[in-house]
């Protein structure tokens, strides 16, 4: 059975500590609904060959259709469809507000929706890749008043003196410690769910994304709500077990997964949930206290896929070598950084290193193949230097169909 509830908050404190096995089970149809005609989620193949598309890669009907056509001319089996990104959306939603990529309003057509008739009409999976726990991102706060930044600014990171994590060039981030921060995340990915037939949910940022703030590790999140929480589940102040405080912290992130696990199987039974962890599982803990390791081991998610972003097939190897040692069997599906390669040789190693594991692989992004719209502010000598080492990795992907 999945591990849930109280066992599971004591049984994942670090993925050293050893062997948290179980498969999940899915869940029913949510009280008082009525499926009809839903098409049934696409199970992952024997080899995923996935590309991830970013919310900023398609901004018109066309485009979404472009796109999905490309990726199924490329081989690919498994598109990587970005519907969230800052606390901001790509579908009409009950919960959340369009996103900058649509200047926050109704575009006058739902993406979503197309692409999973496309994706669906090529014979792809999809699955919709949601950015977990970023809430913003920019100088500036959101032009939109209905934005989390004001609907609920409790939710972000705050230090002991109640201070927000400062606005900056990277994410701010919401604070998984609350209860209420939890349900609504999973409460999106139940939306999507609920609404359109996805193959799958895959999850990016599920981690204490607080990059570029200094000290964040140690500063996060302090307030005296999470500190009460704390206190309530362990008779402790953080500075009592820094160990300890570390655990409880990344245990949240966990019980996160586990309530959008929840929420996938019960309005969408079948349907993967799939994560993007950082490069190396012991790095992702130490900086991040994500723990995709007990994730998998635990049957909350179905696949990682960890980020290997490099140049290096030394390092690639390292990294997923260092999650297969602690996942055994379960399934471990390689990011491959292809927009660092920029001669054949080094994206052709990799994938042969992926075809050695098994076959699986999932490609960073779809702009490092195709053009995207945002080509077009881009100098016409640049624009052709770019094809150039686009069609360089096309064809060393055509090797591998």
């Amino acid at each position: 059975m999945r591990i849930t509830g109280a066992l599971l908050v004591i049984a994942l404190l670090f993925v050293s500590l050893g062997g948290l096995g179980g498969c999940r089970t899915t869940g029913g149809v949510a009280p008082g609904e009525v499926r009809v005609r839903r098409r049934p989620p696409v199970p992952m193949p024997e080899q995923v060959r996935a590309i991830w598309v970013a919310r900023y890669h398609y901004y018109s009907p066309e485009d979404v259709r472009a796109v999905i056509r490309n990726c199924a001319a490329l081989g690919c089996n498994t598109v990587l469809w970005q519907v969230r990104g800052e606390g901001t959306v790509g579908y009409p939603s009950r919960i959340e507000p369009w996103s900058r990529e649509y200047a926050f309003r109704d575009p006058g057509f739902d993406p979503l929706a197309i692409a999973v008739e496309a994706a669906h009409k090529h014979g792809l999976r999809i699955e919709a890749y949601v950015n977990v726990m970023p809430g913003w991102k920019g100088r500036k706060p959101p032009p939109v008043r209905s934005q989390l930044h004001y609907t609920h600014p409790e939710w972000f990171l705050r230090d002991e003196s109640g201070r927000r994590q400062p606005l900056g060039d990277f994410y701010v981030v919401l604070n998984p410690c609350w209860p209420e921060v939890r349900r609504h995340i999973a409460s999106v990915v139940e939306e999507i769910v609920a609404r359109y037939d996805v193959d799958g949910v895959h999850l990016d940022y599920v981690r204490y994304a607080w990059d570029g703030t200094k000290d964040a590790r140690k500063r996060y999140p302090r307030d005296s709500r999470t500190l009460a929480l704390y206190r309530r589940d362990t008779g402790r102040h953080p500075d009592d077990d820094p160990r300890a405080w570390n655990a409880w912290r990344a245990n949240q992130l966990t019980r996160l997964v586990d309530d959008i696990r929840t929420a996938v199987d019960r309005s969408r039974p079948g349907a993967t949930l799939t994560a993007a962890v950082w490069r190396n599982p012991q790095l992702g803990y130490r900086d991040y206290l994500q723990n995709g390791v007990a994730w998998l081991r635990a049957g909350l998610v179905d696949a990682l896929m960890p980020m290997a972003y490099t140049t290096k097939l030394e390092r690639l190897t390292a990294d997923i070598e260092s999650y297969r040692r602690l996942v055994g069997k379960r399934r471990v599906v390689p990011g491959l950084g292809i927009y660092l390669h920029e001669e054949p040789g080094q994206m052709r190693g990799q994938v042969q290193q992926c075809m050695r594991w098994g076959g699986d692989f999932a490609l960073f992004s779809y702009a490092s193949l195709f053009p995207t719209p945002g080509d077009a502010r881009s100098k016409a000598a640049q624009r052709e230097a770019a094809e150039r080492m686009r069609a360089s990795r096309r064809a060393v992907l055509g090797d591998y169909r």
